[in-house]
C-alpha cells in the first residue's frame, strides 16, 4: 500500500493538483485574515464620506470631491471617528446642519418619499392601464366573434368538386416545393385551369 501511495505522489498531475489546492487555501486564508482586521481609519473616513454629497460639487460625494469644503468635511469626519462617533451619528450630524439633501440616499420621508414612491406609483398606474386596455380589447373581440360566426354560416359550403380541385392544386404546389413525384405533379398541372 505504501508503494502505491509513493507512486501516486510522484505523478506530475497529482503534484500540480496539490500545489493548486495549497495556493487556493493560502489566498483564502490571507483574504479571511485581512477581512477580520479592523478597518483602517482612512478607509473608514472614505466609506462615511462617500455617503455624503459635496455641497458645492453637484453629483460628487465628499469622498470624491477635490473642493476645499469637501476636504474640511473629510477632516471633520476623521476627527469624529477618532472621538468614537458611529457612522450613523456622523451622518446625522451633517444631516442636521445641511438637511436631508446632503445624504447620497436621503430617507424616504416627506418630499423625498415622493422621489422614492413616484416611480413605483407610475409603474402601478401603467400596469392598471394595461390591464384595462387588455380587458377592453378582449371584450370587443368577443363581441365581433358572434358576427363573424353568423357571416360564415350564411355562406354556401364549397362543393365536393371544388374541394377536390383545391386539394390537387395544393398537392402539386407542395410537390413543386419539395421536389416530389414528377409524374403525379405533371398530371395535376394539366388539370389546372
Amino acid at each position: 500500500m505504501r508503494a502505491s501511495l509513493n507512486a501516486l505522489l510522484r505523478r506530475p498531475s497529482v503534484l500540480a493538483a496539490a500545489a493548486i489546492v495549497l495556493l487556493v487555501a493560502g489566498v483564502w486564508g490571507i483574504t479571511a485574515a485581512r477581512a477580520a482586521e479592523p478597518q483602517r481609519l482612512d478607509q473608514h473616513v472614505r466609506a462615511v464620506a462617500s455617503q455624503i454629497q459635496c455641497p458645492v460639487c453637484h453629483g460628487e460625494s465628499v469622498a470624491d470631491s477635490p473642493s476645499a469644503i469637501a476636504e474640511e468635511m473629510r477632516s471633520l469626519i476623521r476627527q469624529q471617528l477618532t472621538e468614537g462617533m458611529s457612522d450613523q451619528q456622523i451622518l446625522q450630524y451633517f444631516r442636521d446642519r445641511y438637511g436631508d439633501s446632503i445624504l447620497e440616499t436621503p430617507p424616504a420621508q416627506g418630499f423625498t418619499a415622493l422621489m422614492w414612491l413616484g416611480p413605483l406609483a407610475i409603474l402601478v398606474a401603467g400596469l392598471l392601464l394595461a390591464v384595462v386596455a387588455f380587458r377592453a380589447a378582449r371584450r370587443s373581440s368577443l363581441a365581433v366573434q358572434p358576427a363573424a360566426a353568423r357571416s360564415l354560416s350564411t355562406t354556401s359550403p364549397a362543393s365536393d368538386l371544388e374541394r377536390e380541385r383545391l386539394r390537387a392544386l395544393l398537392r402539386s404546389e407542395l410537390a413543386d416545393d419539395e421536389g416530389l413525384a414528377f409524374g403525379r405533379v405533371s398530371d395535376s398541372r394539366r388539370e389546372r385551369p
